[in-house]
């Protein structure tokens, strides 16, 4: 038996374990023995090790002392086990909500929802690992053998972090109106779905988990916060979305159009939009609740469109932007959307003047080494 053949083997028995679990977890909520506060408590322990091995990975990457293989074997296990609890979560959530359907507690866009949320997530993440390493896979390889901590250049590092990830200084060189656009849409964006992420612990997994559930308390200020959260992260993407389309409209017969993603600015604007109005209607119907101000943008569209969340308007209004909105993260790693993330990584690669060398003389080792060897056979 061949090394290639064993170690096909030995990947595949190590998959095999996690994917029964996973499998063993749906038949038990679909079983009824388990409740939603396992699948809740699956994915908060998956956060709990991802967030480790970001915090890991941010050492490895801006400072030289911990800089250890060591280091470096712990943050990869704490990765895999991340990504495997996250699997186990959903399966044990899926089972438990199957079993809550065929028993008749679900009402119907919940249960539209929630395989429509999974497909956009898989899609989402798929789109994503293909894009950003299974593509570059032979890059990354290429990277791996000079990747030693005498090459580690951290203060390069941070500064092109801080200077092209947080702050996108590049971009305002170039155009402050496209750097402002950027910034509201990309920023606005990132906080809502994390913000969403955080909702989701504090709205459903909090009282699946017996604790008081603070999101029907009228005018609790943890509530009242997301709200307030929600609606300036939302305006943030509505203007950068607004800007873009008048700067698209502005470079329509110049060279700069091609900078411009004018369907992503749409679908985007489309999703906020729908949003708001889902908002505004909830408010006409709740009326002057204490705390109601919070959602201050919530409440300029409640003036613009007084129908309550009680008409057949709002119940396709929801659904318009529900499933507008796993559209579009489904979208995101199909269209241009994905060099948000691919650019900031490459010019973070390439602040590494030392591996950059090293690989480039690696690479002329290589070349020089096999014309040699063609040399030699002929």
């Amino acid at each position: 038996m061949d090394s290639d053949l064993r170690k096909r083997i030995r990947n595949r028995r190590r998959i095999a374990l996690p994917v029964i679990a996973g499998i063993v977890l749906f038949a038990l909520g679909l079983a009824a023995q388990t409740g939603a506060g396992l699948g809740y408590g699956l994915l908060l322990v998956s956060v709990i090790l991802l967030s480790a091995g970001l915090l890991l990975l941010a050492l490895l990457a801006f400072t030289k002392t911990y800089a250890t293989q060591g280091v470096a074997g712990v943050m990869k296990w704490l990765f895999l086990l991340g990504g495997w609890f996250y699997v186990f979560g959903v399966c044990a959530l899926a089972g438990f909500f199957v079993r809550e359907t065929i028993e008749g507690r679900m009402a119907v866009q919940w249960i539209l929802f929630g395989p429509a949320a999974i497909v956009a997530l898989i899609v989402f993440e798929l789109g994503v690992y293909k894009l950003l390493y299974q593509r570059n896979r032979p890059a990354w390889g290429r990277y791996r053998q000079v990747i030693r901590p005498e090459n580690a250049d951290p203060q390069s590092m941070s500064k092109t972090f801080l200077t092209d990830v947080v702050m996108h200084s590049s971009l305002m060189s170039v155009s402050g109106f496209r750097w402002l656009r950027h910034t509201l849409m990309f920023w606005g964006f990132v906080l809502m779905f994390a913000l969403e992420i955080v909702a989701v612990f504090v709205r459903e997994a909090w009282p699946a988990f017996g604790l008081t559930d603070i999101w029907e308390v009228p005018g609790h200020p943890v509530r009242l916060a997301f709200d307030f959260a929600f609606d300036l992260f939302g305006l943030m993407v509505l203007v950068g979305c607004i800007l873009a389309l008048i700067w698209r409209f502005s470079v329509n017969q110049l060279p700069e159009k091609k900078f411009s993603d004018t369907p992503s600015a749409v679908f985007l604007l489309l999703v906020v939009v729908s949003g708001f109005v889902v908002e505004g209607m909830r408010i006409s119907g709740i009326g002057d609740v204490p705390g109601v101000g919070y959602s201050f943008v919530g409440i300029v569209f409640s003036w613009l469109v007084p129908t309550s969340a009680d008409s057949i308007a709002y119940d396709v209004l929801w659904y318009v932007h529900v499933f507008g909105s796993l559209a579009f993260i489904a979208y995101i790693p199909t269209h241009r959307l994905i060099h948000s993330c691919a650019t900031p990584v490459g010019r973070m690669m390439n602040s590494q003047q030392k591996m950059l060398v090293e690989k480039r003389m690696n690479s002329l080792s290589g070349l020089a080494g096999s014309k040699f060897r063609s040399s030699q056979q002929e």
